[in-house]
């Protein structure tokens, strides 16, 4: 869904056209799809390399009309999870002290101007991220009051309504950002989601192969699940409803709470109850982090952490790639949730779940061989689900954990990458890519399947997906990945036998997002300047996963007029403005696919009604050649497609007429007799875009 090299083609047109549109693409790689859509039929345009090769068009004439034929031919690059807005809820800190906090920056921009603050903007930092850099914030000095550093949630403020510690970004152009726990207890990678982090219904995972510390030899491990939220509105209404047989702190399985805007809420759950599969809800949209603090393996004696901040169920999809990491069998596994009655989930075409129902989840350990990692698994579902990795970046394969959130494959990803390894540990990476893209893949601008060291493997079950692995070895201090094809990436980070750490880096974009047609990019409004006509197409593109949108909504925001659509499924509605109408028009429009993904923007125009005459004409000539008004002439802002202006005298004799709207008239006659003084009169005959204007005066002819 991300736009990578794109074609986008527009015909805006009269109703006395009849047309044929003719588009030749050379195509590669069939994963992303960009749509336009004309009044009558749609063109559908598939991305990742799109070579235009021609442009035909056919117009058959009925009458006097109007076309514009636009083709904009565009190239980006998309880089991991990029926005200009982030919302991160705190990080619960563990029971052997604080969280430093290391956020990371980049850009694929020249420059981004990057505010970051907190709740209350007591804390308030402005840095510059250029292209080819990675940004480093540091949050490491426990601020009074808090208790700890921004970013963070003191250990003892569970369940309680808190206003600094969570942490918002803006920049003025894409970044991406991820935070990295620094601390020697619990390191982990979490990246952040923008806008497509904040929701109304989430379901959440922690570790489950885990051994309790509740009580016992480990009790001194202080294991633990939480979850962290934050609002973006005001009376956010917020329930945490955990599986059957799990409690909160509270003592009950559910939580529920309102909060004010930047408003943030911890709360927890002891490790012998199964966080996973816990559902969020809320009034307005928040956003939500969640996973664990110092889980004692069960299958050795390390704790580690696994966080993430996870993304609403409107981002999710049916296919997942998942590639093993470091870990030993069985401690190389996924999660998995359910979010519709009636799913199945197979995993390389055999069957884990059966019809099950929402919040459903399980574990599956993944087979392997931990010294040969990036081994793809093809994860499929007929709902949309949920997919949580966790795995080691320790070379030992020892199990200090780190967890991530596994993106769909379909429709999201990232093509182009730069990350900073982590600091002093073993680094690797680990990328998910359509197994026809692997060639296309650099890193460091050089090709992967030319360096020895970097493994790749295909899977078996479905050969179109590969993966990659980059050792820690080869891995640079400040790397890239580059593909036209998207791909993801997952960072393995560890240290012996003592910190282990695992993140996702790459996109989760919106399965829908609605396009300015001009520019193809994502847009909440679209400004058409001034309009005239009887009707006015308002149109947009967009991208989706599916073949197939609806517009479900149009409201009128400003302005008095109705909207005409002809066809909900295409891309073009207009607005026909009430007769007696000038000025402002706001019209907001609501879009939706078929997996139910919505979006909505606004059109901005100024209408030019009935009253309006683009034409100024002067009311007298003083032709005595003192360079002072010794012609005469129209003023006009628009283009006069047919013009005709006749002078007559007073007895209604034509004594000039040009065809030209450029025309200066120095008070003679056509004849090239000077006219004499006194009072003429003017006709104007012209056609321009909002229609045919008739124009008549009188002009003094002063000697």
């Amino acid at each position: 869904m991300i736009i990578l090299y794109s074609a986008t083609f527009f015909v805006f047109f009269s109703r006395e056209y009849e047309y044929g549109v003719t588009i030749v693409f050379r195509l590669r790689h069939q994963h992303h799809v960009v749509f336009t859509r004309t009044l009558k039929e749609s063109k559908q345009l598939t991305n990742y390399n799109v070579l235009l090769l021609s442009v035909k068009c056919t117009l058959i004439m009925r009458k006097q009309t109007l076309l514009i034929v636009l083709l904009v031919v565009l190239c980006s690059k998309v880089k991991g999870q990029s926005d200009t807005y982030f919302v991160l809820p705190p990080l619960y800190e563990w029971q052997a002290g604080d969280h430093d906090i290391f956020l990371y920056i980049s850009t694929n921009a020249p420059n981004a101007s990057v505010w970051i603050y907190n709740s209350d903007t007591s804390y308030s930092q402005t840095v510059t991220v250029t292209s080819g850099s990675v940004g480093t914030v540091s949050l490491t000095t426990p601020v009074p009051g808090l208790l700890s550093t921004y970013g963070a949630r003191e250990l003892n403020w569970s369940n309680s309504k808190r206003y600094k510690d969570a942490l918002f970004i803006e920049s003025s152009a894409p970044v991406t950002v991820t935070e990295q726990i620094v601390e020697p207890f619990n390191q982990d990678i979490i990246t952040a989601k923008g806008r497509n982090a904040l929701g109304t219904e989430f379901y959440v995972a922690s570790q489950t192969l885990i051994t309790t510390t509740t009580s016992g030899a480990f009790l001194g491990y202080h294991g633990m699940h939480y979850i962290s939220v934050v609002a973006t509105e005001n009376n956010t209404q917020v329930k945490f409803k955990a599986p059957t047989g799990s409690v909160f702190d509270n003592g009950s399985d559910s939580v529920l709470f309102t909060l004010d805007k930047g408003q943030s809420w911890v709360s927890t759950m002891e490790d012998d109850d199964a966080l996973l599969g816990t559902h969020i809800t809320a009034s307005k949209p928040i956003a939500v982090t969640a996973g664990g603090n110092h889980l004692k393996n069960s299958s050795a004696n390390h704790g580690d952490a696994g966080i993430d901040q996870v993304t609403p169920v409107e981002h999710l999809g049916t296919k997942h790639v998942v590639l093993r990491g470091l870990a030993n069998y069985p401690n190389d596994y996924f999660m998995y949730i359910a979010t519709k009655n009636g799913t199945n989930i197979t995993v390389d075409g055999v069957s884990i779940l059966n019809n099950a129902n929402a919040g459903r989840s399980g574990t599956f350990s993944m087979q392997g061989n931990s010294n040969q990692p990036g081994k793809p698994f093809v994860i499929e579902s007929n709902y949309p689900i949920y997919i949580f990795q966790v795995t080691t970046g320790a070379i030992t394969h020892e199990p200090e954990q780190g967890m991530a959130q596994i993106p769909q494959v379909e429709c999201t990803g990232s093509t182009y990458i730069r990350y900073n390894r982590a600091s002093g540990l073993s680094t690797a990476a680990l990328v998910t890519i359509p197994s026809d893209a692997v060639n296309d893949l650099e890193y460091n601008g050089g090709s992967v399947t030319q360096n020895l060291n970097i493994a790749i493997q295909q899977s078996s079950y479905d050969p179109s997906w590969s993966g990659v692995y980059i050792p820690s070895s080869i891995l640079t201090n400040n790397f890239t990945l580059e593909c036209p094809t998207a791909f993801h990436v997952g960072i393995l980070a560890g240290q012996g036998n003592t910190t282990g750490l695992f993140g996702y880096i790459s996109g989760f974009d919106d399965n829908l997002k609605l396009l300015d047609p001009t520019s193809a990019s994502s847009v909440s409004a679209i400004d058409l300047g001034d309009q005239c006509g009887d009707s006015i197409p308002l149109v947009f593109s967009f991208t989706s996963c599916t073949d197939s949108i609806s517009v479900v909504g149009t409201t009128i925001l400003v302005g008095n007029g109705t909207i005409a659509d002809s066809n909900i499924n295409d891309s073009i509605l207009y607005l026909l403005p009430d007769g007696d109408y000038s000025g402002q028009f706001e019209i907001q429009i609501t879009v939706a696919d078929n997996q139910g993904a919505t979006d909505s923007l606004t059109f901005i125009l100024n209408y030019l009604g009935a009253d309006y005459d683009p034409i100024t004409v002067p009311n007298f000539i003083t032709p005595n050649a003192d360079y002072i008004n010794d012609n005469w002439s129209i003023v006009t802002s628009e283009s006069l497609e047919i013009f005709n202006l006749d002078i007559y005298n007073r007895w209604g004799t034509l004594i000039y007429t040009t065809d030209i709207p450029s025309f200066e008239w120095n008070g003679r006659t056509q004849a090239g007799d000077r006219a004499a003084p006194g009072v003429y009169f003017y006709a104007i005959q012209t056609t321009f875009r909002c229609g045919t204007l008739n124009k008549a005066g009188a002009l003094h002819l002063i000697d």
